[in-house]
Parts: structure tokens; C-alpha cells; sequence
């Protein structure tokens, strides 16, 4: 198993790095990262599940964020 976890995280890590400024690429890692999230959620009972957020849900918090903080 922490082999598949390596290998997601390379695999994050190389889009994030290769194509920084697509949108879309943004939005692959968020998604693989969510799934994975949801993942460990489920093989751990007893953990805290965080709750789903859509990628657009997401940016429009941090957008929120950074007007509160200017």
C-alpha cells in the first residue's frame, strides 16, 4: 500500500511541477489527492473524514480568504 501512496504522490508531484500554470492540471491533482483522502477515510474507521470539496468550491475559498486578509 505505501507503495500505490508513493507512486500517487509522484505522480502529483510531477503534474503539479510540469504544468504549474494549467488549470486543468491543478484541478487532476485536487481531485487525485480528494480520492485519496476519501480513501484512507474509509481503511480507517475510526478517523476523521473530511468533508468533499469540489475543486471550484475550493479556489472560491481561498479567493474568499485572501480579500479577508487585504
Amino acid at each position: 500500500m505505501k507503495k500505490h501512496n508513493l507512486r500517487m504522490f509522484s505522480l502529483a508531484a510531477f503534474l503539479i511541477v510540469s504544468g504549474c500554470s494549467s488549470e486543468m492540471t491543478k484541478r487532476s491533482a485536487y481531485e487525485m489527492l480528494q480520492n485519496k483522502a476519501q480513501i484512507d477515510c474509509q481503511q480507517n474507521p475510526g478517523a476523521a473524514c473530511p468533508d468533499h470539496q469540489s475543486y471550484d468550491e475550493y479556489q472560491r475559498s481561498l479567493n474568499d480568504r485572501s480579500r479577508q486578509g487585504k
